[in-house]
C-alpha cells in the first residue's frame, strides 16, 4: 500500500471496526523499522460545496440549524454524493435541495481534504452563476426539498459581507470557508 513511505515502513494487517453508510472505521497494525503502531483511519464518503453567485457582487448563503453547535451557521450549500453521482451532480442537487435554486452554469474550483492525518475525504468546490429561482418561477415546483436534520433559510449576502463574516471568524463551517475562500477569489479574478 506504500508507495511513498519512508524505508522500512509497511503496513502489517488492516481491520475494519465500523462501517455505516457515511463513514467506514478501520484499525491498521504499521510496521514503523520494525516497530508496531496502532493507526486509526477513516473513510468518509466524500461531498459537494457550491458557492451561488446572486449577482457580480451578492451570493446566495444558506443559514442552517447546527445541532453539534446548537446555533444558526451561515454556510455555502453542501452535501454527500450519492452512489453513482458525479460531484457537479451533486453539487447541482445540493443546490436545488438547500435553496430552491438552480443554476444554469456551475465551474469547478478543485477539490481538498480536510485533514488527510486521519480521514480519506474529498472536498469538490464549486461556484454558481445564473441562478433560477424555482421557489418564485410560476409553474415550478422545485422548492427547497429538506431532510429531516436540515432547518434552512435562505439570504443574500455581498461580497464584502462575506469577506467580513470570513475574517471575523464568524462562519464555523470549514468546508464552507474553504468554498467561499476559492470561489470569492475565481469570481474575482474571473468574472468582476
Amino acid at each position: 500500500m506504500f508507495r511513498n513511505a519512508p524505508p522500512g515502513w509497511r503496513i502489517k494487517s488492516t481491520k475494519q471496526i465500523y462501517s455505516n453508510d457515511l463513514i467506514k472505521l478501520f484499525e491498521d497494525t504499521l510496521d514503523l523499522d520494525g516497530e508496531d503502531k496502532i493507526y486509526i483511519r477513516a473513510i468518509r464518503r466524500n461531498y459537494s460545496t457550491i458557492v451561488p453567485f446572486i449577482s457580480k457582487n451578492e451570493l446566495l448563503v444558506i443559514r442552517s440549524y447546527r445541532h453539534l453547535v446548537d446555533s444558526i451557521q451561515v454556510e455555502a450549500p453542501s452535501g454527500y454524493i450519492e452512489d453513482a453521482e458525479s460531484p457537479d451532480q451533486a453539487a447541482k442537487r445540493e443546490l436545488q435541495e438547500e435553496t430552491g435554486y438552480e443554476a444554469k452554469k456551475i465551474v469547478s474550483l478543485g477539490y481538498y481534504t480536510l485533514d488527510y492525518t486521519m480521514f480519506e475525504q474529498k472536498g469538490n468546490v464549486f461556484a454558481a452563476y445564473d441562478l433560477v429561482d424555482n421557489n418564485t418561477a410560476e409553474g415550478k415546483s422545485k422548492k427547497q426539498s429538506l431532510g429531516k436534520m436540515e432547518k434552512i433559510e435562505t439570504d443574500i449576502v455581498t461580497i464584502d459581507g462575506i469577506k467580513q463574516l470570513l475574517s471575523e471568524g464568524k462562519i464555523l463551517n470549514a468546508a464552507s470557508i474553504v468554498a467561499f475562500h476559492k470561489a470569492l477569489d475565481f469570481h474575482e479574478r474571473y468574472i468582476r
